[in-house]
């Protein structure tokens, strides 16, 4: 699975939108979506928010 797909099925796992993700990640949803599609990759400080974040609501994230 790519980080991209990782992405996308954690932030569906906990049911939110790209919004709320962005929100709770301190991005922006376009972030979010280039993330999801592949387009960028989060740096080094964004993917331990989003593991981090996954592990706060009960969501297993192998990077």
């Amino acid at each position: 699975m790519t980080y991209s797909e990782k992405v996308k099925t954690a932030r569906e796992k906990m049911l939110l939108t790209q919004d709320e993700m962005a929100v709770e990640l301190g991005v922006n949803s376009v972030t979010i979506c280039r993330w999801e599609t592949g387009k960028t990759e989060p740096n080094m400080r964004a993917k331990k928010a989003i593991r981090d974040f996954c592990i706060r609501n009960g969501l297993k994230f192998d990077d």
